[in-house]
């Protein structure tokens, strides 16, 4: 429901919050933002952005949860990449000396 107005008045939008209704004026930041979509365990994308150092797995190697990834440079510092599922490395996106951005593909599990 919208409160039309032909003067500088805000616009009121009702909001629904946990089955609980609200008239409230919404900004277009809130109405283009990005929605939440679950993780794909299937793709491992980069946390943070830094250097790839070394590779420990290759393409078509089954892994385990919690196996050594590959190690991201980021600050100076080595973030040990370990794996979050058991699955078979469909494809490695990266290799060492990449810089790689914050939500970078980096590893495809099939």
């Amino acid at each position: 429901m919208t409160k039309k107005n032909n003067t500088n008045k805000p616009q009121y939008e009702e909001l629904n919050i946990d089955n609980s209704y609200f008239l409230t004026e919404i900004p277009d930041s809130y109405k283009n933002r990005k929605l939440y979509q679950p993780e794909n365990q299937k793709e491992l994308l980069a946390a943070i952005p830094g250097t790839i150092i070394e590779i420990f797995i290759k393409k078509g190697q089954t892994v385990e949860e919690g196996q050594d990834i590959l190690i991201l440079e980021a600050m100076k510092m080595r973030n040990q990449i370990v794996s979050a599922i058991n699955g078979e490395i469909k494809s490695i996106k990266v290799k060492p000396g990449d810089i790689v951005s914050k939500d970078q593909l980096m590893v495809v599990f099939k």
